[in-house]
């Protein structure tokens, strides 16, 4: 059998009480038609755990599917997406604003036109092509001009109709995993089986915009590209930090290693939690990710056999940040709450 604590992946979890609202998010799936009817009716529970709290008038639309995936994945999400300046993603973020959180976080945001980052690898590292040895970025290239925005993500930012009926991403579950997926957790999991509709969530999460271009680097930083052909920051990476990054008097950290990268609304002056840092040169989990087994969230980057997945406070907080509609009564408790989140116990894993 697998080891069952097995990574939940992106590719390029409710258990919570949430301030009421008038609900208008609506996910549409685009299924296989021989998908099995647990698992399809186990998307439209994941998705509700979604439409229950994310409050934005919008329909997402997601392929979903079977397939052949690598070794110990669950999941994957493919998500379709498109660049757009800084400048223009933090105006739109500001005309979005809603909750104290949404402002905060635009009031911190740069007003610049171009982010200066901490960054390691490509051809334009000082300390040499691909060195690991983090470097102080601070051009107008296209890596610091251009933010690489989901789909998913500009539809809560008001840019793309509900009549656009393009699809906004794919997500594959491994077809190996089926017999050990549990579909109803409303008894518990079984032990030594994998939560079904919380990994669904997970990945539905990663479509709707938790997402890192980090990863982009990690992957190729030693290929022999310019910083320059990076332009990959994501919505969340600008809220990415490190205290080195802070110090060098970067506005974001994006680099891959495994120091520390916290997300933060005011460039590290405070830090609400920490994200993971890389697969290949941070600490084996992609970036796109909080810190594995700190129990942060459904944005966690492994599953264990026998635990229930849910969507936390911190989860929605990054999710308010990046332009989606959390309640004003619950993002204001979610903010205080989630200050002291680094400081709670971490959750075990069955393995």
């Amino acid at each position: 059998m697998k080891n069952l604590k097995t990574l939940l992946k992106v590719v390029p979890l409710l258990a919570c009480a949430y301030a009421s609202s008038a609900q208008a998010l609506v996910i549409n799936f685009n299924a296989r038609p021989d998908m099995d009817a647990r698992a399809l009716a186990g998307f439209e529970s994941a998705a509700k755990r979604w439409e229950a709290v994310l409050h934005d008038n919008v329909q997402v639309n997601l392929d979903i599917d079977f397939a052949d995936l690598p070794d110990r994945v669950i999941g994957s999400t493919y998500s379709e997406s498109l660049w757009m300046t800084y400048g223009n993603f933090r105006h739109f973020l500001a005309a979005d604003a809603k909750s104290w959180l949404d402002k905060n976080a635009v009031a911190n945001l740069p007003n610049v036109q171009c982010l200066s980052m901490l960054m390691n690898g490509t051809t334009s590292n000082p300390a040499g092509a691909g060195s690991t040895a983090t470097f102080l970025d601070q051009g107008c290239e296209n890596n610091n001009r251009y933010i690489n925005v989901n789909t998913a993500n500009l539809r809560a930012l008001g840019l793309i109709a509900n009549s656009d009926m393009r699809s906004d991403g794919a997500i594959s579950f491994s077809s190996d995993f089926a017999p050990v997926f549990d579909f109803d957790p409303t008894d518990g999991i079984d032990a030594g089986k994998l939560d079904f509709i919380g990994v669904a969530a997970h990945e539905i999460g990663h479509a709707l915009g938790f997402s890192s271009g980090v990863d982009i680097l990690d992957y190729a930083m030693t290929l022999n590209y310019a910083a320059a052909s990076f332009p990959y920051v994501s919505p969340s990476d600008v809220f990415r930090c490190s205290p080195e990054s802070k110090a060098a008097g970067a506005h974001i950290d994006w680099s891959a290693d495994n120091r520390n990268k916290y997300f933060s609304l005011d460039n590290c002056t405070t830090t609400l939690s920490i994200f993971s840092n890389g697969t290949d040169h941070g600490d084996g989990n992609q970036a796109s990710h909080w810190k594995d087994d700190r129990g942060i969230g459904i944005m966690d980057p492994t599953a264990g056999g026998g635990e229930r997945l849910a969507i936390s406070q911190m989860d929605l907080q990054m999710f308010d940040a990046i332009g989606w509609d959390v309640p004003e009564p619950a993002s204001i408790a979610l903010f205080t709450l989630g200050a002291a989140a680094l400081t709670g116990s971490r959750r075990r894993k069955q393995k």
